[in-house]
């Protein structure tokens, strides 16, 4: 200001200080603003301009880094379940999907937070040698960081913060704070594995590997800025904090091809069939891409919200949001807001000329076609068991459509359900749990079920009322042998009954005529003095009681149930029957040790042989009953009386049933054969072998024409469950522990899943498994006496 009035001479400077003289800008005026500044006030702004500048950066940079090991870690491990259905009459399959050939480059990947962008630098970069040999660099395929690494991406040499990206003029809404953009997504889809089968005329069916390509791929993610409250540790005030949720998530694939490889001769006809395929498989590849990017967005939520919490003062300076102006967040929100419509749909298809095998619920209140189980042994049970998925989850399930059709009208919906012919295909709508309990109920109302159940022992509930233990004295009063052998205890802690010594001429000794001795018990005195002691001190006491006192009348032993069961379970080496096994062994975690609590029914040899409700029982060890007798011109069949004496009698085993099964065959594209007698001669045949009654777990009925029909399935006691029986005590309970497992001492820290494997691995490779069980409760009352 001086120097301007120092040229108040010049004609120029003067006129230009008379117009703002007039505009009331002068001296003393811009003075008087200049003290009313705070200048501690600016110095902050400025500071925090400078502050706010690198935190940026380092904003951008953390949320970039997350995007990119979200994006590197997820879409390559992605799960692609089998696609099949039918269509036009054409069973397809196409399996082992994976998105390991899963590709894209790094200038496709476009991060905005705040309204600032990060970007891969135009420029070439000599070095990405330098980045991490498992990050994507261009067209390089990614695999895992190493164990402990994360990923990293140096915002100098990889990626640059686009700061004039972020448009002043623009508001940055809430909903989208952070948005990760990924172009340009290919994938090679290797080993896929095809198979079609046309259900009409020329019957064409082919199978073989496939080459799947997939390009021109897009994935967007959204996430929202909202709020949750915060309790303070130190002070234990509540506040409210930022946090970021799943806004939003698309995901597009514009190209697919599909090449089926194989030696058949009408391959290529396949291959102009498999063109109509394609965009059924890109649809059914984003869709299971939509439901994985929602289930696993609770991985990069946690990440982000931890590593932007630094920097959520920026982001609210940056976007101009107010902590009161956001959303309340709770924890459903977070994790996925907008789950796909689609989600909860599940299409099965049925092939066999079988019932379909489901119970349904005609009269729900919500006028729809529900579910009410798929019964064991049934043709919807084991269309679950192929696609390896568990039956139970569609209880209370609602029919949507049949063969892709929707039906308006209910009746109509269960006629297609009726209509006998194969394939087909039914989709599902999955119950939540509340509405397969409703179901569940109302069914067991309806039916009288609700009444008193039989349960097993095992499952009544069991007052625990203490045990009472006591040693068993017997005395020897004659010049008799006693007539026992001994062995050392498993744990060395003293002597047990090994055996009963005979007499001369196989006569029978005194300890073995007594009644109350029994192999493996413990002895625990001689003439009253203790025998028991760790490390073999028992066991060398008591062979110098037993040979000095030994021949003396009256002799007094006295003796305790052993506490420790060594057991040694065999897979039948014929073969003839294959169930069962550690799965049948129900174990918990109680005090550090691993406990046998309950027995698991398995399933029957019918049902594991494949043998499903509706199959004909034909022949029993060769000999022919029901529709058998007809197909060797016998023309009285045995009554299914007579079929279940048969099968009862002990000399008839091992027994051998063979049952019958229509064969697939469909008339033409439009009628269905399903309908068509049943025929011995033109069925597919089935048999299983088992070594006793109660394994066979099946009910028979008769049909028409003295017809011997499978009419359901149970589970069964299997032989480790029937070994074990014996150890449970008159209240239905169980007290053994885990000790060893193949003489390996079970440690204290061992799960119940550790143990199982370690049973299942010996089971599976060795055909048997020796396991020594322990009375906890038994064994410290017996180490109390010494």
């Amino acid at each position: 200001l001086d120097a301007i009035e120092g040229i108040s001479g010049n004609k120029i400077a003067g006129d230009v200080m008379e117009i703002a003289e007039k505009a009331g800008i002068t001296k003393d005026s811009v003075m008087s603003h200049l003290e009313s500044l705070n200048v501690n006030e600016i110095l902050d702004t400025a500071g925090n301009a400078v502050t706010d500048e690198k935190a940026r950066r380092e904003l951008v940079s953390s949320a970039t880094d997350t995007a990119l090991d979200f994006v590197l870690r997820i879409l390559p491990s992605m799960p692609v379940p089998p696609f099949d259905g039918v269509k036009d009459g054409l069973l397809y399959k196409l399996s082992n999907l994976s998105m390991q050939g899963f590709k894209m480059k790094k200038e496709d990947i476009m991060v905005e937070i705040a309204g600032m962008r990060a970007t891969k630098e135009k420029k070439k970069n000599p070095a990405a040698a330098d980045a991490p040999a498992w990050a994507v660099i261009d067209n390089a395929t990614p695999v895992r960081a190493p164990a402990g690494q994360k990923l990293s991406h140096s915002m100098d040499s990889s990626f640059e913060v686009d700061m004039n990206a972020q448009d002043h003029e623009r508001v940055v809404k809430a909903t989208e704070l952070l948005i990760i953009d990924v172009q340009g997504i290919s994938a090679l889809l290797d080993n896929v594995e095809w198979n079609f089968e046309q259900t009409y005329m020329p019957y064409l069916k082919g199978e073989g590997k496939a080459d799947v390509k997939m390009s021109d791929g897009s994935i967007r993610l959204q996430f929202e800025l909202r709020k949750r409250k915060k309790v303070l540790e130190d002070s234990g005030e509540t506040v409210w904090e930022p946090v970021l949720c799943l806004h939003d998530r698309s995901c597009a694939i514009e190209q697919v091809d599909l090449v089926l490889q194989g030696e058949s001769r009408v391959t290529w006809i396949f291959n102009k069939l498999a063109a109509l395929f394609k965009n059924a498989l890109r649809d059914y590849v984003v869709k299971t891409i939509m439901n994985i990017l929602t289930q696993k967005s609770g991985y990069i939520l946690q990440q982000l919200n931890e590593n932007l919490a630094p920097y959520w003062g920026v982001i609210l300076r940056t976007t101009g949001l107010n902590m009161d102006e956001l959303v309340e967040a709770d924890d459903a929100v977070i994790v996925a807001s907008q789950p796909d419509e689609d989600e909860g749909l599940v299409e099965l298809v049925w092939r066999k000329n079988l019932p379909l095998g489901m119970n349904l619920l005609l009269n729900d209140d919500s006028g729809r076609l529900k579910v009410v189980d798929f019964p064991r042994g049934s043709q919807a049970r084991s269309v679950c068991n192929e696609k390896e998925i568990d039956p139970e989850i569609f209880n209370g399930a609602t029919i949507v459509a049949v063969n892709g059709s929707r039906y308006d009208f209910q009746e109509d919906l269960f006629d297609a359900l009726k209509n006998p012919s194969r394939p087909k295909a039914i989709l599902f709508e999955l119950a939540n749990p509340e509405d397969a309990a409703r179901v569940k109920t109302f069914v067991e109302g309806s039916s009288g079920r609700h009444g008193k159940k039989k349960m097993s022992p095992s499952k009544i509930d069991r007052e625990r009322t203490p045990r009472v233990f006591a040693v068993k004295e017997v005395v020897f009063s004659d010049d008799k042998e006693v007539g026992l052998a001994f062995m050392p205890t498993i744990d060395d802690l003293g002597l047990a009954v090994k055996d009963f010594v005979e007499g001369e001429a196989g006569t029978v000794l005194a300890a073995e005529r007594d009644g109350s001795v029994h192999k493996g018990d413990i002895l625990t005195h001689v003439n009253g003095t203790l025998v028991l002691g760790q490390h073999g001190k028992g066991r060398q006491r008591a062979l110098e009681l037993l040979q000095e006192e030994g021949n003396s009348r009256p002799l007094s032993l006295s003796f305790s149930t052993p506490y420790l069961f060594p057991e040694i379970f065999e897979k039948p080496s014929d073969g003839v029957s294959d169930l069962g096994g550690p799965v049948e062994l129900k174990l918990k975690e109680e005090n550090k040790r691993i406990v046998l609590c309950d027995f698991e029914n398995v399933n029957g040899t019918a049902e594991s042989g494949g043998i499903l409700i509706g199959d004909n029982l034909i022949f029993i060890n060769g000999q022919p009953v029901g529709a058998g007798c007809a197909l060797m011109g016998q023309h009285q069949p045995p009554e299914l009386s007579e079929v279940y004496q048969t099968l009862r009698e002990p000399s008839n085993y091992p027994v051998a049933l063979t049952f019958a099964r229509p064969k697939q065959q469909t008339g033409s594209r439009w009628t269905a054969s399903a309908s068509q007698k049943f025929s011995a001669e033109s069925a597919e045949t089935f048999s299983i072998t088992a070594d006793t009654f109660e394994q066979l777990g099946c009910v028979l009925e008769s049909k028409r024409n003295l017809d011997i029909v499978l009419s359901d399935l149970f589970a069964v006691p299997g032989p480790l469950q029937t070994v074990m029986r014996p150890h449970v005590d008159r209240n239905g309970r169980l007290e053994l522990s885990v000790e060893s497992i193949n003489a390996q001492f079970v440690p204290s820290y061992a799960s119940t899943g550790i143990v199982m494997n370690a049973m299942t691995r010996s089971w599976n490779t060795n055909g048997k498994i020796e396991i020594v069980f322990c009375d906890d409760e038994r064994k410290q009352w017996v180490h109390q006496l010494t």
